[in-house]
């Protein structure tokens, strides 16, 4: 059998190389190839004597293909990448369109050549893992095709269709009861050194490169300019001042802007004030003062009109505190698809989505949009809405989802046997849907 994966950094390396070794373990004769997109992870598994290609690298040799991308399909193709870089302009897209059909040109020849029987991809949007499924949608290849993501709760997904609202199991959630089933606490397992010199090196051939406007799409990201520090204290000064102990919030989380969950998965293309306009709207006829959370990873980082709207609204007030306390406070939780909004319906606090989510069909969860969010919020604030429709509580809902879609374990867990023997069990048995056995 050959598997031919698809990595991000060296820690997605140190995990596929636990699967490539846990697979060998029953398939001796199992050949790997690992396309690495990331400096990072070509390199860790150089180090560890695994067989590998830098994308990067590789994209840019000239090869034919017979294979051409219609235009609609290549804009699918580099969605994320238009967005995360459009600051860039027209020149950044039309070389980005270029660059599609130089991907889909190499996974043609790839696949051709290699011919692998089982295609791993961590994630499944971005330019690496688009062009593949459009090649290999396209050459209607045999391979069978998994995707990897971290899950909650010290989790793995690992799924037939796709992660996050693509997963298999989103809408089958709806389904799920509870009954019997017991909630477990979040995996706290050990997790790994990582020796900063793989990414460290990532940064700086990338600092190097971005100067001289040779930085390939798939390692730009958007800029993390921060807001300044003066004005940020004053706006939590704003947000502390304001806050009265005992009053119930509405928290609005927010996500990190260039996350392919926030691009991908936002029909509405809410940014930072847009999200907070609409809550604003929906809930002006409430006192109820509206919480706005940052994410841990993008603190001072969102647009400065939404940090001066802060500073100075009677009702929307930035956090300063951690995730328990806010949750602690809220009556509502209102997110595009944050993992903030399953949080909370763990906490039995009620969770408004206003995008797409694995978690989103989940028995309660209130899934709205611009027109329906205030209705939806008014419901639940007059308590003429349940948090669940089943009798069990939401932890036990959440844990039957666990168990039957989820695998034990974290990617960045210092142990890696439990998650990377499981994965090995699945893609070297015939298990229909990618589902993890009982």
């Amino acid at each position: 059998m050959k598997y031919l994966t698809l990595i991000y950094y060296d820690t997605f390396a140190r995990f596929f190389s636990a699967i490539e070794d846990e697979v060998k373990k029953t398939e001796p004769s199992a050949e790997f190839l690992h396309m690495a997109i990331f400096p990072s992870g070509y390199l860790y598994m150089r180090a560890h004597g695994r067989k590998t290609k830098l994308l990067a690298h590789e994209v840019r040799k000239p090869s034919v293909s017979n294979t051409k991308v219609p235009e609609v399909d290549r804009e699918k193709i580099v969605k994320y990448h238009a967005v995360a870089g459009a600051r860039h302009g027209e020149k950044y897209l039309f070389a980005l369109n270029k660059r599609a059909q130089a991907y889909v040109n190499y996974w043609e020849k790839i696949v051709e050549s290699y011919d692998p029987d089982v295609v791993i991809f961590s994630g499944d949007t971005r330019i690496a893992a688009e062009s593949l499924q459009h090649y290999l949608d396209t050459a209607k290849h045999r391979a069978k095709r998994y995707f990897f993501e971290q899950g909650p709760n010290g989790t793995t997904i690992f799924d037939t269709k796709g992660v996050n609202a693509n997963c298999s199991f989103r809408e089958e959630a709806s389904s799920l009861t509870g009954i019997g089933y017991t909630p477990e606490p979040a995996n706290k397992s050990e997790k790994f050194k990582r020796n900063p010199v793989f990414r460290g090196i990532d940064y700086a051939v990338i600092a190097m490169l971005r100067p001289l406007g040779k930085l390939p799409p798939e390692w730009d990201s958007m800029s993390l300019g921060q807001y300044p520090k003066s004005k940020y204290i004053k706006c939590v000064r704003h947000g502390l001042n304001n806050t009265t102990k005992s009053a119930r919030e509405i928290l609005v989380a927010l996500q990190v802007p260039d996350d392919a969950n926030n691009i991908h998965h936002n029909p509405l293309n809410l940014g930072d004030t847009a999200l907070l306009n609409i809550v604003l709207e929906a809930t002006k006829n409430t006192k109820l003062p509206i919480r706005i959370r940052e994410h841990p990873l993008y603190r001072r980082r969102y647009t400065a009109e939404l940090y001066e709207q802060l500073s100075f609204s009677d009702r929307a007030l930035l956090s300063d505190a951690t995730l328990d306390e806010d949750l602690a406070k809220a009556e509502i939780v209102v997110t595009v698809n944050s993992m903030t909004g399953l949080d909370a319906y763990l906490k039995n606090v009620p969770a408004v989505i206003l995008g797409n989510a694995f978690y989103d069909h989940l028995p309660g969860i209130q899934r709205a949009d611009a027109q329906s969010v205030g209705g939806i919020i008014s419901k639940l604030l007059s308590n003429n809405l349940l948090i669940t429709k089943k009798s069990q509580p939401p932890a036990s809902i959440f844990a039957e989802m666990r168990a039957r879609h989820f695998i034990s374990g974290h990617y960045l867990d210092a142990d890696l046997a439990v998650p990377a023997s499981a994965i090995a069990k699945i893609i070297t048995s015939n298990i229909n849907n990618g589902k993890v056995p009982h």
